[in-house]
């Protein structure tokens, strides 16, 4: 009995910590981002902690959102995911110029302290920043895990994955 209550206890704690963890490293991180550089434009109707994610979690989907915002300001402008800011790219020919000639502006990740605590110091592909580490892993996560090969040979696997899902709900 007393070895479950120390785990309901740590989880208790990890399951209130974590949100907060993240909580302060955003306001922390955002607060330091006070740059005078040309920024696209921002969307109106952000939230204070939460910006926009209101209205992609409205009666629409998020895509129809995004589309009446693009009609509005524009095919190229910032949302605040939180308090992090995010662009919304809406046009092929901006989107392509951003994956191709600005590839190295777009790789970088922002510096947040749960990308260094909990993504072992920045190595995982997702919290890499650009560099050799993080070509290295695009290249071997193209070639080796998402390859169509790779993809028809594990295929019985995530059938039976969500197979086991349905099964639980």
């Amino acid at each position: 009995m007393d070895y479950f209550h120390s785990v309901t206890a740590t989880s208790t704690v990890a399951i209130i910590a974590f949100p907060l963890l993240f909580l302060f490293s955003f306001l922390w991180i955002s607060r330091g981002n006070t740059n005078s550089k040309k920024t696209a434009p921002e969307a109106g109707g952000a939230w204070p902690i939460i910006g926009h994610l209101r209205l992609l979690g409205g009666p629409q989907p998020p895509h129809i959102s995004l589309a009446n915002m693009a009609d509005k300001y524009g095919r190229i402008f910032t949302i605040k995911l939180g308090v992090q800011r995010a662009l919304v790219v809406s046009n092929w020919e901006v989107a392509k110029e951003c994956l191709t000639i600005n590839d190295k502006a777009f790789a970088t990740r922002p510096n947040l302290a749960c990308a260094e605590l909990m993504g072992y110091h920045k190595a995982m592909i997702g919290f890499a920043p650009y560099g050799p580490h993080w070509r290295q892993m695009r290249k071997f996560t193209t070639i080796e895990l998402l390859s169509n090969h790779r993809l028809n040979l594990l295929k019985h696997v995530r059938e039976s994955e969500v197979k086991a899902s349905l099964q639980q709900l």
